[in-house]
């Protein structure tokens, strides 16, 4: 794919951070994705036109993200090292970020058999819809989350980064997602180590790996990367548990997320300061409808009431503030151009304080 430009988007000025600048990087991705899956229509096209399905199914879940976090958080690993260049030399990388978020998410979907992704329907089950065959819908929709997974090695691999950073971003993109593997078994079989799970699973690829992958398109230096790694990771962590009260607490309209953690018995942080912080008898309700698969809008309710009178919500919201406040103290200590800093200043709000 011949890498796309950003040429019609308002370039970034060297010390100050421009308040549109998170539009700037979410136009910028936007375009250079249509191009990329244009592309990989006509190719698809030629190849097995049948399979375009799943690249219609690829782009639309990619298509609703929307936010382009990941992308904004490599710009500013990027800017912490680089102000002065261009952006033309983040655009295959933010795009490769944002397709290796799409296959997460589709078979984070079809593992947690959730139906409803961004707002709109998650891919395997859009495919069930289709083909009226629930197993052929679900076997559809992994091959959709593999291809996803090609296209965003595709992308990473026409990243410009320098000769002595190439080695250790490609093998920083291995072991992300390795770790996200990892992080996905301890939440499939319910593993109690919650800080851990969020560690590999989401900070790994959604804030430390897309920051330090930034970076190295710059050429950082080692302290430099130690610092930026002190920053992301009480900031991943603080947005997990944002995605996990988002989890427990949300509904399709206002977050597009079900709000069904609880009765699918996912081991978020939101259930484990439960049964810390709880008695059983107080915890009661909540427990009678954890894994049950389903539970109607009255049990929801009452489960979002005890959370909230139990304190359970005012402590993890407590949690989030401290994470990033230990995030930005991290910043005090590091040796980064003016207008990095001040991108991570405020994705530090962006990641923590958000309402989907």
């Amino acid at each position: 794919m011949q890498a796309p430009h950003l040429h019609a988007a308002p370039e970034l000025p060297t010390i100050a951070v421009p308040t549109d600048w998170l539009r700037t990087v979410r136009s910028g991705v936007d375009i250079a994705l249509r191009e990329f899956f244009d592309a990989k229509k006509r190719e698809t096209k030629e190849i097995s036109p049948p399979t375009l399905e799943l690249v219609d199914e690829i782009e639309a879940i990619t298509m609703r993200g929307g936010k382009r976090l990941r992308p904004a958080v490599a710009v500013a690993g990027y800017r912490c090292v680089r102000p002065g260049d261009g952006m033309e030399r983040l655009v295959e990388l933010s795009a490769s970020l944002e397709l290796l978020q799409s296959y997460l998410l589709i078979h984070d979907d079809w593992m947690d058999d959730d139906e409803i992704r961004r707002g709109g329907s998650a891919v395997h089950a859009s495919l069930q819809h289709r083909h009226r065959d629930p197993h052929l819908g679900a076997a559809l929709g992994v091959l959709a989350g593999d291809l996803a997974s090609v296209y965003a090695w595709e992308l990473f691999l026409e990243a410009p980064y320098p000769t002595q950073s190439w080695a250790r971003a490609s093998a920083m993109f291995l072991q992300i997602q390795k770790q996200v593997y990892c992080g996905q078994q301890l939440d499939l079989t319910g593993d109690e180590d919650v800080a851990r799970m969020h560690a590999l699973k989401t900070t790994s690829y959604s804030v430390r790996g897309p920051l330090l992958l930034g970076a190295l398109l710059g050429n950082p230096s080692t302290e430099q990367l130690r610092a930026l790694a002190d920053w992301a990771d009480p900031i991943g962590e603080a947005f997990q548990v944002r995605d996990d009260l988002l989890g427990a607490l949300g509904s399709p309209d206002s977050t597009g997320k079900p709000g069904m953690d609880i009765p699918h018995g996912k081991m978020s942080s939101v259930l484990a300061e439960l049964r810390r912080s709880t008695d059983p008898a107080e915890r009661l309700p909540v427990e009678a409808i954890v894994g049950r698969g389903e539970a109607n809008e009255r049990e929801l309710g009452e489960a979002r009431r005890i959370l909230h009178d139990s304190g359970v919500i005012d402590r993890l919201e407590q949690r989030i503030a401290d994470l990033r406040n230990d995030a930005l103290s991290a910043l005090d200590r590091a040796c980064f151009e003016s207008q990095g800093r001040g991108m991570l200043i405020e994705l530090a709000d962006k990641l923590t304080i958000r309402q989907a």
